[in-house]
């Protein structure tokens, strides 16, 4: 079976990256959390920085990232993603909790989803993997006004989080209550 490349927008602390990630195994988010890779290849790459975001700086036929300093990584349907949960055993209720995250110098709002109720050390702290994805997501730079963005689905690096908060219910959207 030939692997599909997904298009992506990808934000460090200095750049944006447009491209593609030829994802192997079963969709971005088990590729990102691969544990014994500490890089990622885009393809076709785009490069700008953020405060000059009219402005290419940088096209690639391939462009290797660490990992580590992927902030957020976007990406335009939830499918893209792959699975992203774990299996458990039991009758376990997914909850869904509107959050607002700064990480690196952005502010994220979305929404997440988890097993029961949201716990900050338990999100955080437990498990090995390093990307966590933000679903209905924006992105803003807090130096940068202009950065925005919006997604149905992000990825964003849960090691560089430095706060969360819960979205008051006049910030969810409308459709949030269902």
């Amino acid at each position: 079976m030939a692997l599909k490349p997904i298009a992506v927008e990808i934000y460090t602390s200095s750049h944006r990256i447009l491209g593609r990630i030829t994802p192997t195994g079963r969709g971005l988010f088990s590729f990102l959390n691969i544990n014994t890779s500490s890089y990622i290849e885009v393809e076709g790459a785009l490069l700008s920085r953020l405060h000059q975001p009219n402005r290419m700086v940088g096209r690639y036929s391939t462009l290797s990232l660490v990992k580590n300093e992927v902030l957020a990584v976007l990406l335009s349907n939830r499918m893209e993603l792959g699975a992203t949960g774990a299996s458990r055993g039991g009758y376990t209720r997914i909850s869904n909790h509107w959050i607002h995250i700064i990480l690196g110098g952005y502010e994220l709002r979305g929404m997440i989803e988890m097993h029961g109720a949201f716990n900050f050390a338990t999100f955080l702290f437990e498990g090995d993997t390093i990307f966590t994805p933000l679903y209905d997501a924006t992105l803003s730079a807090i130096l940068f006004p202009k950065i925005e963005a919006d997604s149905a689905a992000m990825l964003f690096n849960k090691r560089k989080v430095e706060a969360i908060g819960f979205l008051p219910k006049n910030e969810q959207p409308e459709d949030a209550s269902a």
